[in-house]
């Protein structure tokens, strides 16, 4: 190699350095897919229930609810357990079903989060969410897999306000070994990252009935639930 060439090649390595060639560029918002198993969510109330509600609105249940990210940041959720498609299919789904939001940028923030104000009211008729202030790890580390909202549950004539604490992918367990993400042959799927494990509390009942199992994993710790 001659020295023109050899001063070429250290100019343009020079170059690379100064521009960040090597940086990556910030992960996009994108939701874990339904075809993941769906996001188990805990929900928590925020305050008394009204006279005659607590039934309708307990202290703490559980859902499992599956994304989908469209184009342009657009997300679509759907609850799979307290509000399932009509029986037998139908061709055209009821638009109440579905709730719709998108993300408040494209990629994730400074923070390493994703963001959505608000999404439309999801409802059979009978019990209806509404979701807002939604937030999720967006990282490569997270991709998505934790978030937190707030979600306002009307059941009947009875609503109230609750926190909500979500992971994916939702899986049934008998004790914290089913939960392990090293587990052989076969892992559960989760997250390294997580500190999580198998829950049997009374408020996993709705998610627990519908994965077939006496628990659910899910996180040990408040958002985020690391280790």
């Amino acid at each position: 190699m001659d020295t023109t060439t050899t001063m070429r090649t250290s100019l343009f390595c020079v170059l690379l350095a100064l521009t960040g060639c090597s940086s990556m560029a910030p992960p996009e918002c994108q939701l874990l897919p339904s075809a993941q198993g769906g996001y188990v969510l805990q929900f928590t109330r925020t305050a008394p229930a009204a006279a005659g509600c607590e039934a309708d609105n307990p202290d703490q249940e559980s859902d499992i609810w599956i994304f989908d990210t469209l184009a342009n940041s657009q997300v679509r959720v759907k609850s799979a357990v307290n509000m399932p498609y009509p029986v037998p299919p139908v061709e055209v789904v009821p638009a109440g079903l579905i709730g719709a939001g998108q993300f408040t940028q494209r990629d994730v923030d400074g923070d390493g989060n994703c963001k959505i104000a608000s999404f439309t009211t999801m409802t059979d008729g009978t019990l209806s969410y509404t979701m807002t202030n939604f937030e999720s790890q967006g990282s490569a580390q997270f991709q998505n897999a934790e978030f937190k909202a707030d979600v306002s549950l009307t059941r009947g004539t009875c609503t109230a306000a609750y926190t909500v604490h979500a992971l994916s992918p939702a899986v049934g367990c008998e004790s914290d070994a089913d939960c392990d993400p090293f587990k052989q042959p076969f892992s559960s799927g989760i997250f390294s990252v997580f500190d999580q494990g198998c829950h049997k509390d009374a408020w996993t009942a709705t998610v627990t009935a519908a994965l077939g199992s006496s628990g659910v994993c899910f996180l040990n710790k408040a958002y985020p639930s690391v280790k």
